[in-house]
């Protein structure tokens, strides 16, 4: 089955949630799911299963409601799946539109989406990727307006990785405006397999999705553009960068008594992962120094092992 990602035509309805002035994503944390005939969609949210259903009576379900959470009580648990009749991969994904799928002819499409009358500067959330045969997973937005009956295209953002990812780790995409106009409707689309040929065994599950309204860089915070999370199962340091443009990045950690314990080689980067290991670092405060495009960026956090 093709990309599904390459379709987000978004038009029609479903629900508005608003919170001072800023967009929630409904049911992003896949806290609630009906019951729904036995494909058991989550609320607001579109996925394969009925298509399969209705085509194969107690047919497979690509998209299942998991107890392995970020927060919470659960998450979404997209796996792509070999069908028989007719023979196929089918990727797990989750619409906040409508997806309309024909199992036989092997065609689909994706309607409709969330109301929106502000511009996010980001779509961010929580993932764990369980890739198979080189397989790729993403996670999307995309804004519209409609404009004299014409549905125009306001702004996009795709986060995409094919490795492996086996704990909770958050990802972040910007979302890049093609049109100054604030778009009137948001689809928010993840995919398992995004691949045009999709293997059957990657597992993709989403947890905790909401959009940001960080305007930009603040160039005062020494911090800005960097995240900075501790896998202490494997022992490791998750630096995830969000600049403006790319710049040449050197990566260095210090110790509290100004002792480089990792030094990375410099390339240039603007969106990134890096993994700096510390299996056998002394228990103490740490500090991460980023250069990037002659600026300097800080955090001091705490290793405990």
């Amino acid at each position: 089955m093709k990309r599904f990602f390459i379709v987000l035509t978004l038009f029609s309805f479903l629900l508005v949630i608003r919170l001072q002035g800023q967009t929630l994503v409904p049911n992003g944390d896949f806290e609630d799911w009906p019951s729904t005939g036995n494909y058991g969609n989550p609320h607001y949210w579109d996925t394969p299963n009925r298509a399969i259903e209705l085509a194969l009576p107690f047919g497979t379900k690509v998209v299942t409601k998991s107890t392995d959470h970020e927060s919470g009580s659960f998450s979404a648990r997209l796996e792509s799946k070999q069908l028989t009749l007719p023979s196929m991969v089918v990727p797990g994904v989750v619409t906040l539109g409508t997806l309309t799928i024909d199992i036989f002819a092997q065609t689909f499409a994706i309607n409709g989406g969330v109301p929106i009358t502000d511009k996010p500067t980001h779509l961010k959330g929580f993932f764990k990727f369980q890739p198979k045969g080189g397989d790729s997973c993403v996670i999307g937005i995309g804004l519209t307006k409609w404009n004299n009956g014409i549905r125009n295209s306001v702004g996009i953002g795709a986060f995409s990785t094919h490795d492996t990812v086996n704990v909770w780790t958050p990802f972040s995409t910007w979302i890049d405006y093609v049109l100054a106009e604030t778009p009137d409707t948001f689809n928010i689309l993840a995919i398992s397999s995004a691949d045009s040929t999709p293997t059957a065994g990657t597992v993709l599950y989403v947890d905790n999705i909401y959009l940001d309204y960080t305007l930009g860089i603040n160039h005062e915070d020494p911090a800005a553009g960097i995240d900075i999370y501790q896998d202490r199962e494997e022992q490791q340091i998750l630096v995830y960068f969000d600049f403006e443009k790319p710049e040449t990045t050197d990566i260095q950690l210090f110790n509290m008594t100004g002792q480089v314990v990792v030094n990375t080689q410099a390339e240039t980067l603007m969106k990134d992962r890096r993994i700096l290991k510390y299996t056998g670092f002394s228990t103490g405060v740490y500090v991460l120094e980023i250069l990037h495009g002659g600026k300097k960026y800080c955090k001091k956090f705490f290793i405990n092992d």
